[in-house]
């Protein structure tokens, strides 16, 4: 039996080429699309789920008014389990502050150590690490391996590359280097993680590293007025015990510290292990909202697929009328029937499955700013639950695009076939409601998806454009090599080397950009004349270069002197607003207590952005500590064919100053369009999906097209007989699909309108949405659609009347 359904599916496929084409090319990039989508929402959500009992573990973490930030001041660790009941772990890590340490391997009899730069995936822990994040030990104890101060736990992979054809049991005791100080004993190897994980770490230091040597003013050991992302600490539950209880204890703990503002909204709470991967507010590798828009997409496009295979299977049920007559004549029920209907979808949808898989190594390149670096196509083809996927996909859409034509067709009485009478009035009055019903809904979709992209673009090139208050060209910034325990004046002497370059304007040394993708922030209090106010703040220092490299502006009082440690303090306009100053102006001249030690306020500067638009302007410290900088910020002319002269005469200076050091170096207008990267991605999905969209939608238009120019075709050599124009058949057949396109606007406009106010609302600072955005974008659809529609009218109507009227 369903040999005959598929035999029969073959014989109309043959026979109903065009109609079979649009169906497979609509279906196909449905489905590959929905195919990758699931790969990367799989994989996104595929993080973190080896740990034992890992619904019990937790990251505690820190939220203001309006910052996020997945650390918590250094000194927790040491006193949270004591002074919060309901956790069976605790265990501390300080990722390694910098941009990776440069680690030495002695080779013994008085040979230079053998180097390797700038290595990743370094953390601090104790022992408690591998009580919640188990790894297969080939050498060591994880109970005892980073109990003293200086040993390390290597991956094996790390151990490899460091002692190539070496035993872990013999790497053992062996001695590594960082950067040039601090040397470290070899305690333990452990099999590299073969699963996904935010916590693969490669090395792992003891934590009591920290506080045996001079890393503490590093690392902030002790200070509970500062908040980092490097000091973080995960928990784990006793069973039984739910988070609500211990967010309200450590709501009490830290008050017990003082370590929150007293007028601020900074919490604490339990972050789950679930949702570290997937929230960009915690450090997340994704958005948990992409991922959802994502699925989105992917069930708009297959449902595009969809909509083309109802309609043209709708459309051309006339066609298909005496077909089903005859059948029901000789006996056929109508449950066989709708098999038979089903079994062609289904064959149809199994071959576009075939299809999709094919150009699914295409379709990822439309994804590419989505697609994470551990997912390839070769993952495709490992993964029995993608192939699962794929079957229930087939047999979803196969149901959902065949059974309402399936019932359809199989309504029709073959009293009235066979008569000529192929449908009743009431029958086709409801399928072409449908189908015009469906155009609409497919073009509403284009629309929006062309109105978003055009949305997007405006947005990011706001962003890029607008004056963030501080000179963003022609700047570079890089880091320099620096000994935390024994700082040198290499640094400054580097500096002064950099001044003398032609085509330098100006150098400071400090530490971050004015604008950076995180953040710096640090707890100030104001007491004086009754007032008492203790606030976070975001923080820069440097030296005294900073203001005039950058061009910020002071709209009162005067620059910091010169100093290596913080003696006075400049603030922007938002921070002496909220101290209370009605004019900037009257700040200066006032103390702020910065840790314990009160400081003069000098100078206000006006307010920049010391991030992405999305945020808006925080209160901002600025002081002076160029002993501590590690990042140099120089400003050139303003001639772009200089650039790469001056760039090479500052890493000559470098090599002579750091000749083993890598020069490394980023152009601040670029960090700041890294900003948007994730704006930019999604412009790229929304100028994509509006293609296919637009592609899909016309395909099926094309398709009613050459179905309705083919029905009518008698009806317009009539028409030319009696000295109808070319132009007037092609207005009498794109009339009624013009007035559905112009329907579909009229929906769409209203629907991007609040779907794209509600994404620009996530920006402090924005762009409007202007009139001609939705004007522009109405004309690029209904001109696209036009273009095909007159195209195959114009076929239609410029045919040879005799041929169609030979046989009447």
């Amino acid at each position: 039996m369903f040999k005959n359904y598929f035999k029969t599916a073959l014989r109309i496929f043959r026979k109903n080429k065009a109609t079979t084409l649009i169906n497979v090319l609509g279906l196909s990039i449905g489905i590959g699309s929905a195919l990758i989508i699931f790969m990367v929402v799989e994989y996104d959500f595929s993080f973190d789920k080896y740990e034992p009992a890992k619904e019990r573990i937790y990251r505690i973490v820190t939220e203001g008014d309006d910052w996020r930030n997945s650390g918590v001041p250094a000194p927790v660790h040491e006193t949270v389990k004591s002074s919060v009941t309901g956790f069976e772990t605790v265990a501390p890590i300080f990722l390694y502050n910098g941009d990776g340490p440069k680690i030495g391997i002695p080779q013994g009899n008085n040979k230079p150590l053998k180097v390797f730069k700038k290595q990743e995936n370094f953390a601090f822990a104790d022992n408690n690490y591998f009580k919640i994040f188990p790894h297969e030990w080939l050498a060591g104890n994880p109970k005892v391996s980073l109990q003293n101060p200086y040993n390390i736990v290597l991956t094996k992979s790390l151990a490899q590359l460091y002692f190539p054809n070496v035993s872990a049991n013999d790497v053992m005791g062996k001695t590594v280097v960082f950067d040039d100080t601090l040397h470290a004993t070899i305690t333990g190897i452990i099999k590299d993680l073969k699963v996904n994980s935010d916590f693969k770490f490669k090395a792992l230091v003891s934590l009591s590293t920290i506080s045996s040597g001079n890393l503490k003013p590093v690392y902030n050991w002790g200070e509970w007025d500062n908040i980092n992302s490097i000091s973080q600490v995960i928990v784990k539950l006793l069973p039984g015990v739910q988070p609500e209880q211990i967010n309200k204890q450590l709501t009490a703990y830290f008050k017990e510290h003082k370590a929150d503002p007293e007028d601020s909204k900074v919490i604490h709470r339990l972050q789950p292990l679930s949702d570290v991967h997937t929230n960009t507010d915690f450090d997340g590798s994704v958005n948990k909202s992409t991922v959802n828009n994502l699925v989105l997409l992917a069930l708009f496009l297959l449902l595009l697929g969809a909509i083309n295979f109802i309609n043209l299977s709708t459309a051309s049920a006339a066609e298909r009328a005496k077909e089903i007559g005859i059948r029901k004549t000789l006996g056929s029920k109508k449950s066989q029937l709708i098999w038979q209907f089903l079994s062609e979808t289904f064959l149809l949808t199994l071959c576009t499955a075939v299809l999709s898989v094919a150009i699914t190594p295409l379709l990822i390149k439309a994804f590419t700013g989505f697609i994470p670096e551990g997912l390839h196509f070769n993952y495709f083809l490992s993964q029995p639950s993608v192939w699962l996927f794929l079957l229930l996909l087939v047999i979803i859409v196969s149901v959902i695009a065949g059974l309402y034509p399936a019932f359809i067709l199989t309504r029709f009485k073959p009293v009235l076939v066979l008569k000529n009478s192929t449908i009743n009035n009431s029958g086709s009055s409801r399928s072409a409601w449908l189908r015009k019903s469906l155009i609409v809904f497919q073009f509403v979709i284009a629309q929006v998806f062309i109105i978003g992209m055009m949305v997007v673009d405006k947005q990011i090139g706001y962003s890029l454009q607008k004056d963030m208050g501080f000179r963003k060209d022609a700047i570079i910034n890089f880091t320099v090599p620096f000994d935390f325990i024994k700082p040198n004046n290499k640094k400054f002497l580097l500096k002064e080397e950099i001044k003398k370059i032609t085509g330098v304007q100006n150098v400071s040394l400090g530490n971050q950009s004015p604008a950076m993708g995180g953040q710096m922030s640090t707890v100030i209090s104001y007491k004086e004349k009754g007032k008492d106010v203790k606030m976070n703040v975001d923080s820069r220092n440097g030296d005294t270069s900073y203001l005039s490299v950058y061009n910020i502006k002071l709209i009162a009082g005067r620059n910091i002197t010169a100093s290596d440690t913080a003696n006075e303090l400049l603030i922007n306009e938002t921070l002496a607003k909220q101290l209370g100053f009605a004019n900037p102006a009257d700040a200066v001249n006032h103390f702020v207590n910065f840790g314990s030690t009160p400081l003069p306020i000098v100078g206000v500067m006006k307010d920049f952005n010391l991030a992405s638009v999305r945020t808006a302007i925080h209160p901002l410290i600025y002081f002076a500590q160029p002993k501590f900088g590690y990042m140099m910020h120089v400003s050139m002319t303003k001639d772009p064919a200089t650039w790469q002269k001056t760039i090479a005469k500052i890493q000559a200076a470098w090599k002579n100053i750091y000749p083993d050091e890598d020069f490394d170096y980023t152009f601040l207008d670029k960090k700041i369009s890294n900003f948007y990267r994730e704006d930019q991605q999604l412009s790229t999905l929304l100028t994509w999906s509006a293609g296919v969209a637009i592609f899909i939608s016309c395909l099926g238009l094309l398709g009613l097209v050459i179905f309705m120019t083919n029905k009518r075709v008698k009806e317009i050599g009539v028409r030319k007989v009696l000295g109808a124009s070319v132009r007037q058949i092609i207005t009498l057949l794109s009339v009624d699909f013009v007035k559905l396109l112009a329907l579909a606007f009229v929906i769409a406009v209203p629907v991007a309108w609040w779907l794209m106010k509600n994404w620009l609302q996530n920006f402090a600072y924005h762009t409007g949405l202007s009139w001609w955005i939705f004007l522009l974008s109405g004309l690029i659809m209904i001109t696209i659609a036009l273009a095909i529609l007159c195209l195959r009218a114009g076929k239609a109507a410029m045919a040879n009347p005799v041929e169609s009227l030979r046989s009447e």
